[in-house]
């Protein structure tokens, strides 16, 4: 049996919540088991929140690579076995948060789980809580050696998009990009396709500019960086195509022409990406030994405990990890 480890992410938001709620509505598993890893006591209030029963069995870590249940549950308490209030930054919650990712990293250093799906933690209670990295990404990128990667893929109804600059002022972008940067995201974005079973993977590219530059009146980047980086990709045998301008380029994908998109900055593919569905993007941690996702939203500390919390985008999550061992 194959397994999956399943972190319920910070106990003060809805993470716990929209755990329940996936695993209860979404069973299509296969021979694939979930290894929850959290802090149990705030698994159990969610139960009770969502009115959900499941049956869970309790494991150590060195049960993981014996068991057979279909729902194991490895507890990481919040220090001091507190119940962590909702909706607050807690500096506890980020501790246990950040010590059930190192576990869960360490089990996949050890082949004990093939795949990696986490609910939403809080940066500000993690950073907090001990962890030195800015965001998880940065973690992971260190600790499996992954220094160049980029960014996140970001997925959401069939449309996969990644980004050459992502975290980084404004004013810097144009040094971001570059042919050589331009080529990797692309080639990054077509073997993580290929590694989720994707057998269509037109992957269309952005301008930078407006009207991408209309050939060098207001921008040059486009024929000096971007058309040079496709024609590289395409002469890899890659279905690249551009630089389109980035104000239709969201259209093509949803009409059908392209399957995916490598946007130029962090707003030119997030504003599009979160408009057309907030509540159902993914975010994927490319290049990593098994795959990881999560929903592309956060922890919602507003409707936390309240049961009104939907698990869409985190069904998606752990149907994109599961895809990857298909």
């Amino acid at each position: 049996m194959r397994k999956i480890a399943f972190m319920i992410g910070d106990p003060a938001g809805i993470g716990p919540e929209i755990t329940v709620r996936c695993i209860d509505e979404y069973k299509e598993r296969g021979n694939v088991s979930l290894v929850l890893v959290g802090d149990r006591s705030s698994f159990d209030r969610a139960l009770d929140v969502c009115g959900v029963q499941l049956d869970v069995q309790n494991i150590t870590e060195s049960d993981i690579g014996e068991s057979e249940a279909d729902l194991m549950f490895l507890d990481v308490p919040v220090e001091g076995g507190e119940t962590v209030e909702y909706g607050k930054v807690s500096q506890k919650a980020g501790a246990c948060v950040y010590r059930s990712l190192k576990l869960i990293l360490k089990m996949i250093d050890d082949k004990l789980v093939d795949g990696f799906v986490f609910a939403p933690f809080n940066k500000e209670a993690m950073k907090m809580g001990g962890c030195p990295y800015p965001s998880e990404l940065d973690m992971f990128k260190d600790h499996f050696n992954r220094p160049e990667v980029t960014g996140e893929i970001n997925y959401m109804d069939g449309m996969w998009t990644v980004r050459v600059s992502s975290h980084i002022a404004v004013k810097d972008i144009p040094l971001y990009v570059k042919k050589d940067r331009i080529l990797d995201s692309i080639k990054f974005l077509d073997k993580e396709m290929q590694r989720y079973q994707v057998d269509s993977r037109r992957i269309a590219v952005a301008g930078l500019n407006p009207h991408c530059g209309e050939k060098g009146l207001f921008g040059t980047e486009e024929g000096e960086e971007i058309e040079p980086a496709v024609k590289a990709a395409q002469e890899l045998g890659i279905s690249a195509q551009g630089p389109f301008p980035a104000d239709t380029i969201f259209l093509r994908v949803q009409n059908g022409e392209f399957d995916a998109i490598v946007s130029m900055y962090h707003d030119q593919g997030q504003i599009a990406t979160k408009i057309l569905g907030f509540d159902k993007g993914v975010t994927i941690h490319g290049s990593m030994p098994v795959a990881i996702a999560t929903c592309a939203h956060g922890t919602a500390f507003d409707i936390a405990g309240t049961g009104k919390a939907r698990p869409t985008a985190l069904k998606q999550a752990l149907k994109v990890v599961l895809s990857s061992l298909a």
